[in-house]
């Protein structure tokens, strides 16, 4: 008798201690955002509050285009020196007929930065997807830029890689002076 209330509190115990480790991720999306291009332009974000390590996101950001055109976005995340803080695992571009552009990952680590371009706009309906994880309970956030335009503008794929050189340039001397 005594072997079986120890053999039933070993797994009572194992149980628990299995049904603890499963807890899943908080889900700390923000609702659907809407945005506006009028100038073919917009500046999307999303700052999380204290306590939200180990939480995860998926940001939906909105917006139409009513001719062809080009889009040029990327989206990033800048941890301080001692925590990592954000995680972005993914960015897209979907039209209302389903996924249109997978995004591409440029630096990963204390500085996320990923990019899209796309040169085949048609008007239609578009959202672009952010998904990631917070990593530190600390607040942190991440920002992104939307940029669409009727025909290729070299001085944006310039403006671009100038503020991927800068985020890098900051993210180093930061790391630098720590």
């Amino acid at each position: 008798m005594t072997k079986l209330k120890s053999a039933l509190a070993v797994i009572a115990l194992a149980g628990a201690a299995l049904a603890g480790g499963t807890a899943a991720a908080a889900d700390i999306s923000q609702p659907a955002q809407t945005l506006t291009l009028g100038a073919g332009a917009n500046f999307f974000g999303h700052v999380f509050d204290l306590g939200n390590g180990g939480n995860t996101f998926s940001d939906r950001y909105n917006f139409t285009t009513s001719g062809a055109g080009n889009l040029v976005a990327h989206v990033s995340a800048i941890s301080p020196a001692q925590t990592d803080g954000i995680k972005i695992t993914g960015f897209s571009l979907f039209n209302s007929g389903g996924l249109s552009l997978g995004g591409t990952q440029v630096l990963d680590g204390k500085v996320d930065l990923w990019t899209l371009v796309s040169s085949h706009l048609v008007p239609d309906s578009y959202y672009l997807l952010v998904t990631g994880q917070v990593l530190s309970g600390a607040p942190t956030s991440y920002s992104g830029t939307v940029i669409t335009s009727a025909v290729p503008e070299p001085a944006t794929y310039g403006m671009l890689a100038a503020g991927a050189i800068l985020i890098a340039y900051r993210s180093r001397r930061r790391n630098d002076a720590a």
